[in-house]
């Protein structure tokens, strides 16, 4: 599923840079920061059910 989101130019460079460091995509770097709240909140987004 594609998600569009809007961020200030800033925010995306510094993604950029953290996703190039890390020798990943700037898409799996952001899932990884979703996934990463997500577990700290106690939330096992692959358990949920659709509504």
């Amino acid at each position: 599923m594609a998600v569009n989101i809007r961020m200030p130019k800033e925010m995306k460079e510094t993604l950029d840079r953290i996703a190039a460091r890390e020798f990943r995509s700037l898409n799996s770097l952001i899932l990884q920061f979703l996934n990463d709240q997500l577990k700290a909140k106690n939330i096992d987004w692959r358990k949920e059910k659709a509504e």
